[in-house]
């Protein structure tokens, strides 16, 4: 519980670097109040989720994402981060002691009684953008404005290629899923919903007194997980996985019998399923950057047509429309700047795809 007697007198910016497991690869921050005279010594942050609770899948599946914040002594944190080999490093906002009492009321108010749930999203309400506010609403507004008339170097989709790269599958699970709302160009007050990126605009932010940051310190610093600087697709694994799978289709189906027809339409039923995935993320859950998305016009529902027996000539129809959606997608995944420009996708789905749609064409003449 909050004392009415606190007095937290120093409040700094503590930043974790991403660590190995999905929900730690783009890192983490928390506010470090101190305050020797009263013994406060203690880190507030949010982003924490009850991934044990009966539920809790479901629920992420269709978007809806309650977390919470949480405050620990500071120690016990930094420990748990340097067990997990994650760098820590801490920047002292040069707030007067009256603007870190109120810092310290904000953040006592968001996170009491625990848990006290928010609706969370990756990019626009998580861990670095409830600091990045409250910090913002202890200057007065002051950093606000700046950021949001300076463009970011980066936006959503490349920051997600970066701090993914060491884990291709993984970042190619999330960009097929997302639309294009994360390929729009962005302001630094956007990006500061990775830590790292809130961690250095508030290194250059300027207050009415002067600099933001007073003084930083490296707590540690293992030199792993670190994210490269430009963003990093898998390109080459991907294309060469898209040559490998539409290879196998197309010599199962040349080998004729009954294992090459099961071939391709497991594959027709696997790129079916996708499209309904994506189709439903789309649709049907609160998930709004998945809204949108290109990726739809390779992969989607009609697919599993295919499967249905042939009893009318509308399947030559059909597969014509399959075709011609797969250069639409190629033509709107490739052409730099349209609309969703993931050309690395391409060299996945494309063989694949091209190689089941060969395959029906064969298997029926």
């Amino acid at each position: 519980m909050l004392s009415s007697t606190g007095r937290a007198q120093e409040a700094w910016l503590v930043t974790y670097g991403p660590g190995e497991e999905v929900w730690e690869m783009f890192g983490h921050n928390a506010l470090w109040l101190r305050d020797p005279a009263t013994g406060l010594d203690h880190t507030y942050s949010f982003g924490y989720f009850e991934i044990e609770r009966a539920g809790f899948h479901l629920d992420f599946a269709r978007g809806i994402m309650n977390y919470y914040g949480a405050a620990s002594p500071a120690e016990r944190e930094f420990a748990f981060y340097r067990q997990r080999g994650r760098s820590i490093s801490a920047q002292k906002l040069a707030l007067a002691p009256e603007q870190v009492r109120e810092l310290h009321r904000a953040l006592h108010g968001a996170i009491h009684p625990h848990p006290r749930f928010y609706a969370y999203d990756y990019y626009r309400a998580n861990c670095s953008t409830w600091l990045r506010d409250l910090i913002n609403d202890a200057t007065g507004d002051q950093l606000r404005p700046g950021l949001q008339a300076t463009p970011a170097r980066l936006n959503y989709r490349d920051h997600t290629r970066r701090m993914t790269h060491h884990r291709p599958w993984i970042q190619t699970g999330i960009l097929l899923l997302m639309g294009h709302a994360i390929d729009q160009p962005i302001t630094a007050w956007e990006e500061a919903f990775l830590p790292e990126a809130l961690a250095r605009w508030l290194a250059e932010a300027e207050l009415d007194t002067g600099p933001l940051v007073t003084d930083r310190m490296v707590l540690h610093d293992p030199g792993i997980f670190v994210p490269p600087p430009s963003p990093r697709s898998p390109w080459g694994l991907l294309l060469l996985a898209g040559l490998v799978g539409g290879g196998l289709i197309v010599l199962a189906t040349r080998r004729g019998g009954a294992a090459g027809a099961w071939v391709w339409r497991l594959g027709a039923a696997g790129a079916g399923l996708a499209g309904s995935v994506l189709l439903l993320m789309a649709l049907a859950t609160d998930h709004h950057d998945t809204g949108g998305n290109a990726a739809l016009l390779l992969l989607h529902p009609l697919w599993w047509l295919l499967l249905v027996p042939r009893v009318a000539r509308w399947k030559r129809w059909l597969k014509l429309g399959l075709l011609l959606s797969m250069l639409a997608g190629a033509l709107v995944l490739a052409w730099p700047g349209l609309l969703q420009d993931r050309p690395a996708l391409l060299g996945l789905l494309l063989p694949i795809l091209a190689a089941i749609l060969w395959s029906a064409g064969r298997s029926r003449r």
